[in-house]
């Protein structure tokens, strides 16, 4: 999965075992649709986001294409999808799965977490699943990027955001976010706008673990030349969390995610 992917879609990057509640409740039943805004100087990646969650059992989905400019460039479409289940308010993922829909670079992922381990099918398969692996006991201690959105959409409160270590995996490769220097901030107009309440703004350091190709240690951040600037945000005063947005110097630039659209009926918000 590219870094644009795993910092939207698992930073946004996503991020998340990051320290919700052990006891924690789920809401009986929630519902939400997000559209976020991906921007370099101007809107080259759009993001929708399709989260639903009972008690018991959860489903969610990601999906990501790139816009305008970006498209005549680097054609991006991708999409990803978990379901597991709610222990204690906590989404504990079952299958995670991730495509690239792009004909030349076409790959569906599925990853199993089956309590021994987590199982990777992938078509077509992959030739080397990195230099190094993850190892057994890197795949258990992570989470899929998709369950770990949802996690940040259960959190009980500010206190829960910008602290820790989230660690990731997505059927090959194993990372980590770290997160520090948690503020809390005023609405902007944006947030304002979308309803969103009680934002809170943190650093994020992005590091590859396993599964990648092999590199020197200073050269396993994909190329972001400083942390990522993360800002979560309420839907609403008692409402579910949200990522407002994420920014990052990349090699392509200033890179700005943001969310733009927002609806907790369960119905796709509109553009």
């Amino acid at each position: 999965m590219s870094l644009i992917f795993r910092t939207a879609a698992a930073g946004l990057a996503a991020a998340v075992a990051l320290a919700v509640p052990a006891e924690a409740q789920a809401p009986s039943r929630f519902r939400m649709n997000l559209g976020y805004d991906g921007r370099l100087v101007v809107k080259v990646l759009d993001i929708s986001i399709s989260q639903t969650a009972d008690n018991s059992t959860y489903s969610s989905s990601v999906k990501l294409r790139s816009y305008g400019v970006l498209s005549a460039f680097k054609k991006i479409e991708q999409s990803a999808s978990a379901r597991g289940r709610i222990d204690n308010g906590v989404a504990k993922p079952a299958v995670f799965t991730h495509q690239n829909h792009v004909k030349e670079r076409a790959r569906k992922v599925e990853a199993r977490w089956t309590g021994a381990d987590v199982v990777t099918v992938a078509s077509p398969a992959y030739n080397k699943m990195g230099d190094p692996p993850a190892s057994r006991a890197q795949r258990l201690e992570a989470v899929d990027p998709v369950t770990n959105l949802l996690r940040f959409a259960l959190a009980d409160s500010q206190a829960d955001f910008c602290r820790g270590t989230v660690k990731f995996y997505d059927g090959k490769q194993r990372y980590d976010l770290t997160f520090s220097g948690r503020t809390t901030v005023q609405p902007n107009a944006r947030e304002k706008k979308l309803g969103l309440v009680n934002p809170v703004q943190c650093r994020v350091v992005y590091r590859e673990v396993a599964g990648f190709k092999k590199k020197p240690p200073e050269k396993k951040n994909q190329g972001l030349k400083k942390p990522i600037t993360m800002s979560f945000a309420q839907v609403g005063q008692g409402g579910p969390w949200v990522i407002s947005s994420i920014t990052g110097s990349t090699p392509l630039g200033n890179a700005v995610i943001e969310l733009q659209r927002v609806n907790t009926s369960g119905e796709t918000p509109e553009d």
